[in-house]
């Protein structure tokens, strides 16, 4: 197993990443602790790097389930019965755990903390409910970059405690066809980001698997996300509220957000944020994760703000 140590701070009643540049050797640590400047803080990096957050833990719970083996190398994986007493494998209750004081390198992305779920019967059967836990999660991916002649690192990264509630409706209609769907709630939670805080208050999110559920290889499954959620978000100087949804037929943009499993992030798809501080302070931007037609996988997101494209660094 790849491991390397981590810096965290904590600042005021919140808490802030370190933002980091290293070596090839992977350590991250930044005996600098150079902060970001919170004049800097994009509510739409906070609200791309929430939704990798949650998606991902998904992820990591069914391949925990289906492909045990992959996650043994870098996770401490453990699965017991809810109750010791009973003669059926489900309910179940499952933790991946990558460690509490290192972190673990998996799928191009460094973790740390852990992952515990409760489930009701396997997670492709209709009505399986899986209520997922998070326990100090933290996921961070590398981007190189370069000074110069000097190659550094960019570290994009977030964090949670949060619990998420899932639920197989089964197969529903969608866009004329009749897909197997998961639906997603979490009521509070709040996200730590390099540059501030997310909190999601009522968030509401509905997965439609468009390929893939037929067959055991993981890798070819498609998803189609649409979002519902509001909250806040803070860095050191300002609170906003903001209001997260798919566009719609009259909008420019794809209607859903669309997550592939042989890609460790977002791949495609737009989401519309709207925010505010007052009630003269007021925003909309649309994040785009990718064109429809891409073939390549990036960590990378973008939205447009006084006419410059911004990008997003997804962990």
């Amino acid at each position: 197993m790849r491991k390397i140590n981590i810096i965290q701070t904590l600042i005021l009643a919140g808490l802030f990443f370190v933002f980091n540049s290293c070596k090839e050797d992977n350590t991250i640590d930044n005996p600098d602790k150079t902060y970001s400047n919170s004049a800097s803080f994009k509510i739409e990096e906070g609200i791309a790097r929430g939704e990798m957050l949650i998606v991902d833990a998904y992820h990591i719970i069914q391949l925990a389930i289906d492909e045990q083996e992959l996650l043994q190398s870098s996770a401490i994986i453990t699965k017991e019965k809810l109750d010791p007493n009973q003669t059926t494998t489900y309910p179940m209750v499952i933790t991946v755990d990558f460690g509490g004081d290192t972190l673990s390198y998996f799928q191009n992305r460094f973790r740390k903390g852990s992952i515990r779920a409760e489930i009701s019967s396997y997670w492709k059967d209709s009505l399986s409910n899986i209520d997922i836990e998070l326990n100090n999660y933290y996921i961070a991916t590398k981007t190189p970059y370069y000074e110069g002649s000097e190659k550094k690192y960019f570290i994009a990264e977030a964090a949670s405690n949060m619990n998420i509630k899932f639920q197989n409706k089964g197969k529903t209609s969608w866009d004329n066809d009749k897909l197997m769907t998961i639906h997603s709630t979490i009521d509070t939670a709040t996200i730590y980001t390099t540059l501030g805080s997310i909190t999601y208050n009522s968030v509401s999110r509905t997965s439609y698997y468009t390929q893939g559920l037929e067959t055991l290889d993981y890798l070819d499954d498609k998803t189609r996300n649409i979002i519902i959620g509001s909250g806040t978000a803070s860095d050191s100087k300002n609170t906003w509220t903001w209001f997260a949804r798919n566009p719609n037929s009259s909008e420019e943009g794809l209607p859903y957000y669309a997550y592939n499993r042989d890609c460790p992030w977002i791949k495609s798809g737009d989401l519309i944020l709207d925010y505010q501080i007052t009630s003269t302070q007021k925003r909309k931007s649309i994040i785009n994760f990718g064109p429809s037609n891409q073939s390549s996988c990036e960590n990378n997101a973008n939205f447009t703000q006084g006419g410059v494209n911004i990008v997003i660094s997804l962990p």
